[in-house]
C-alpha cells in the first residue's frame, strides 16, 4: 500500500520536530543533553540538560504564535514538571548544586523565546 503525503504533519511529529530544534538551540548555548522525553510516574520532561553544575528540565511549547504558546503553561503542568524533575534527580542520583526549569516557546514561523528559570522548582518530601 502506498501512502500519500498530505502536507499535514501530525501533532506528534510537530512535537518531535520542535524538541529537536530546541535540542540544537540548547547545544548552541553550551548545554549537554542528558535525555529527551524522559518519562516518570508524574509525567514527561521534554528535555533534560546540564550546564555549569545545573540540571535543567526544559519544557517545549510550540503553537501558532509565541503568545499562544505562553498561555498553554498551566499551574498544574508546572507542578507536574517540578515533581517529575525531583523524581529524576532522586532516581538517577543527580546530585548537583542547582536545578531549574526552563521553557522554550516556539511559533510556527521559526521564532523562539527562551525563558530561563520559568517557574520555581518545588521540592517535596513525598517522592
Amino acid at each position: 500500500m502506498i501512502q500519500v503525503y498530505s502536507g499535514m504533519l501530525s501533532n506528534y511529529v510537530k512535537g518531535i520536530n520542535a524538541e529537536a530544534r530546541v535540542v540544537n538551540i540548547l547545544i548552541d548555548y553550551g548545554y549537554d543533553i542528558l535525555g529527551r522525553r524522559v518519562k516518570t510516574k508524574y509525567g514527561e520532561i521534554d528535555i533534560l540538560a546540564y550546564k555549569n553544575n545545573t540540571v535543567v528540565a526544559v519544557e517545549v511549547k510550540q503553537r501558532k504564535t509565541l503568545n499562544i504558546a505562553r498561555e498553554c503553561l498551566t499551574n498544574r503542568q508546572m507542578h507536574r514538571i517540578s515533581k517529575a524533575l525531583q523524581l529524576i534527580i532522586y532516581e538517577r542520583n543527580l546530585l548537583f548544586e542547582n536545578y531549574r526549569i526552563d521553557v522554550v516557546l516556539l511559533d510556527r514561523i521559526g521564532n523562539y523565546e527562551y525563558i530561563i528559570n520559568a517557574f520555581s522548582f518545588e521540592t517535596d518530601t513525598d517522592i
